[in-house]
């Protein structure tokens, strides 16, 4: 899936003060880091929605992105605007429906869950290995919820 948001990039107006700054010497290599984390994100999702219909994501746009400590600071609109403006009830499940957001963090914190990969061959006797034979290592992850209903990710 590729998407038209920047998911890596440099803003002087970037909303967040306590977001790092990541940077590459060629457009080039950007980019192959924008792949990877897109096919990174692919999989991710397949593996929260396994079994299920997979919702429609896309990440926020680097320069919105925002800490915990900003959380103290930034207005309430951020989340009208970045996050919850495409959210809505389906009238006839009843059921909010949203194009989930989702963006990558260095901020702990805000990622307390652990996704792991688990071997077709896992019976539950021994806890899977950070690092297992495929080289697949956990993935922390935190949502914001709405209802029950992750809206980002």
């Amino acid at each position: 899936m590729r998407h038209d948001t920047d998911i890596i990039g440099i803003y002087p107006e970037q909303l967040s003060g306590y977001v790092p700054l990541i940077s590459f010497k060629t457009e080039d290599q950007k980019q192959a880091a924008e792949n990877y984390i897109t096919e990174e994100v692919d999989v991710f999702f397949a593996k929260i929605f396994y079994n299920q219909k997979k919702p429609k994501y896309q990440p926020i746009p680097y320069s919105q992105l925002i800490t915990e400590k900003d959380f103290k600071i930034v207005d309430i609109e951020y989340f009208y605007l970045n996050l919850f403006y495409d959210l809505m009830r389906n009238r006839a499940t009843h059921k909010l429906e949203s194009t989930i957001k989702w963006c990558i963090t260095f901020d702990v914190k805000c990622a307390p869950i652990q996704l792991a990969w688990h071997s077709p061959h896992y019976k539950g006797s021994n806890p899977p290995n950070p690092n297992d034979e495929t080289g697949l290592p956990y993935r922390k992850f935190g949502t914001i919820d709405i209802n029950g209903y992750p809206v980002f990710y």
